[in-house]
């Protein structure tokens, strides 16, 4: 007999991990392997959650009985739909994004629900429709570089990133405890530098986030917290990462392998089998790893250059 994982109670559907004091990482009962792992980060006022996820089962109601009983706020690194589309949970709320999301929220706000775009991962890891209310009807605050969330005791910086993943990034520094919340822009399993959604990103502009990070704020890194495929890692990831960037833009070609999870076509995958086929096969995306880091890039795309900057 299936495990009825709706009835479990909820501290079963969900478990939590300390990554530094006051600072939980959250994981769903039986995720997609591609889901985000939401951060509940605690002040002496407030709650910040972070990037609320895409799962139905009650986030909400977990981190409120069982993670802290401070009033939350919410933080979405950016638009994309695995790290936002939770946040109809969260419409009493104060819900932080960059001004760039909240432009392409509203203009999907427009669009009629379909597979792919419109889903969530359900308790079983498969995606489900989404219904147009569930979408939210929220207006958030919009922040940038420079600007600060005081939770109380407790404030995070934004700090200068100009997106790669996505072009309304935001990385967060978290100043008590030194932890850098990066969204997808910097992360171990793999960081997307295609130029899907943002055409400017290249591995040159990579590099020139990832030095401005160490030169202005390498000293206060104590740890970097990404949504997927591990968390915390070591601030030496930085330097790996800009010698991986080094190697790239002298020549050195990676593999023709983005063959992760988040390209299998399978029953939690939004994408349609002629897209996924298209991105495997596509001769110009290629994986270089270096170091324990894994950056999946087109070589069309490394100079800035190249796209008319």
């Amino acid at each position: 007999m299936a495990l009825d994982i709706n009835a479990l109670p909820i501290n079963k559907k969900f478990n939590r991990r300390l990554v530094a004091p006051d600072t939980w990482i959250i994981n769903p009962f039986a995720p997609n392997i591609a889901t985000p792992r939401p951060y509940v980060v605690i002040g002496d006022e407030y709650a910040l959650l972070i990037d609320p996820t895409y799962t139905t089962l009650p986030i909400r109601e977990y981190v409120e009985k069982c993670v802290t009983d401070k009033p939350l706020k919410v933080l979405c690194s950016h638009s994309h739909l695995d790290h936002t589309n939770d946040n109809y949970m969260f419409e009493d709320c104060e819900i932080f994004m960059s001004a760039y999301a909240w432009e392409e929220i509203q203009a999907r706000r427009k669009k009629e629900p379909k597979d792919g775009m419109w889903s969530q991962t359900d308790a079983e890891g498969k995606r489900v429709l989404m219904t147009k209310e569930q979408y939210g009807t929220y207006t958030p605050t919009i922040v940038g570089p420079g600007d600060k969330i005081d939770l109380g005791n407790r404030v995070l910086e934004f700090l200068p990133y100009e997106g790669i993943h996505s072009a309304g990034s935001l990385i967060a520094l978290d100043h008590k405890t030194g932890t850098l919340f990066t969204g997808d822009e910097i992360e171990c399993g793999q960081m997307l530098v295609m130029g899907r959604g943002n055409s400017t990103a290249t591995i040159e502009l990579l590099k020139e986030n990832l030095v401005r990070l160490k030169e202005g704020w390498g000293d206060q890194i104590k740890q970097i917290c990404p949504p997927h495929n591990g968390s915390p890692i070591h601030p030496l990831f930085l330097d790996y990462l800009i010698e991986n960037c080094d190697r790239i833009m002298s020549g050195i070609d990676g593999e023709m392998d983005v063959g992760s999870m988040s390209y299998i076509h399978n029953p939690s995958e939004g994408r349609d089998p002629e897209q996924t086929r298209k991105i495997l096969e596509d001769p110009d995306i290629l994986r270089s790893e270096w170091k324990g880091t894994s950056i999946v890039y087109n070589k069309q795309k490394i100079f800035k250059k190249q796209v008319g900057l």
